[in-house]
């Protein structure tokens, strides 16, 4: 049953509301001013709140505006009773955060249409959430069962084959399973990388301290660093004539780890979608004190608008098939941008392919 606390200084009134609701089922509660109401709401946690605007101890306006403020009753539907029916005090009230207002004197239907509305859409609102987050758990747990625990189930059926039946096996067939091990074992760390910088970047956001002394690192020699994460990721997909670099060099204000990780990710990328015998052009350049860095590709495209909509366990619109692996990587690009004040920007057409454009402050 759905409670509903009633506000009002005027004690008749507040009765008569009381009993016309508990006759159409609703649980009652009340309160005889804005401060009482305070507490009746953090005690009794109402699906819905009636209340008058001018009352002792404070106003209908005060008491919205400090449940507003806390988490545990910030989303609880409000509905203003009052004489004053002007926009001036409806545009206080709404800008508040109340849902209606029902000017006195009212019909007992008037206010009952009322909550009856205003609980439907707070119910239609709370299923969309929870539908939501059931389909946030369904995909992460899809996700989770197929890059993560499938590779590992494979590494233990293999590794007890190996054990078992050894004697039984040829030594190409040894090398195949070892091979088998080792591929999916690389697919497990990929994944526990991007978990753990994934955790590793919001907790910095939390820690301020440790924030600052990472911002004071540098990294010299970029077109170096840049060469070889490029060059390393090729030769992961034997695409190293694919690889085209045009690199100039500078020093920006990033750690040398993360700028390693942001251009292996993204080359990664790149090849992972991308057909073989199609070009990989990673350029760099300094304009302007910013270094902006750029992965070409002629693939698949990117389906999403830009990189900010973009986030961890989200499926293919077009396809509506769960992306590869856990979707940390660009993520964990993104923030570690953020965190060292740069730009991540990406323009993408399935006929031509995807550019990714990193921007970051260089060294003053």
């Amino acid at each position: 049953m759905k409670k509903i606390l009633i506000v009002e200084d005027n004690a008749l009134l507040r009765d008569n509301i009381s009993e016309i609701l508990s006759l159409e089922g609703y649980v009652t509660v009340t309160a005889q001013d804005g401060q009482h109401g305070i507490e009746m709401a953090l005690a009794e946690n109402p699906d819905l709140i009636i209340s008058d605007v001018n009352m002792p101890n404070k106003d209908g306006y005060q008491m919205l505006q400090e449940l507003r403020e806390i988490e545990e009753t910030q989303l609880i539907p409000f509905i203003f009773l009052t004489v004053k029916n002007t926009m001036d005090d409806l545009r206080v009230g709404m800008n508040l955060g109340a849902d209606d207002y029902i000017a006195k004197p009212f019909e007992m239907e008037e206010l009952l249409k009322a909550v009856e509305n205003r609980l439907s859409k707070r119910e239609a609102v709370v299923k969309k959430e929870v539908e939501k987050y059931d389909q946030l758990q369904d995909g992460v747990g899809e996700i989770i069962s197929k890059v993560i625990d499938d590779p590992l189930k494979s590494i233990e059926r293999l590794s007890a084959l190996l054990n078992l039946e050894s004697a039984e096996l040829t030594l190409d067939d040894i090398t195949e399973i070892s091979r088998i091990i080792n591929d999916h074992a690389q697919e497990l760390r990929s994944e526990i990388t991007h978990i753990m910088y994934y955790h590793k970047i919001m907790a910095l956001k939390d820690q301020p301290k440790e924030l600052a002394k990472l911002k004071k690192e540098y990294t010299h020699n970029t077109a170096s660093h840049i060469k070889n994460s490029s060059t390393q990721r090729a030769g992961i997909y034997q695409r190293e004539s694919d690889l085209i670099s045009t690199i100039k060099d500078s020093s920006i204000q990033m750690p040398a780890e993360f700028l390693s990780y942001i251009i292996s990710e993204l080359v990664d990328n790149a090849f992972k979608y991308s057909p073989n015998d199609t070009k990989v052009k990673v350029s760099a350049n300094e304009i302007d004190k910013i270094y902006e860095i750029i992965v070409q590709d002629r693939g698949i495209g990117f389906p999403y608008a830009n990189v900010s909509s973009y986030s961890p366990y989200m499926r293919n619109s077009q396809t509506n098939k769960l992306s590869d692996g856990l979707g940390l990587s660009l993520v964990n690009i993104r923030n570690m941008i953020d965190l060292f004040n740069g730009e991540i920007s990406v323009s993408s057409d399935p006929e031509i392919g995807t550019s990714f454009k990193v921007s970051l402050p260089v060294l003053d």
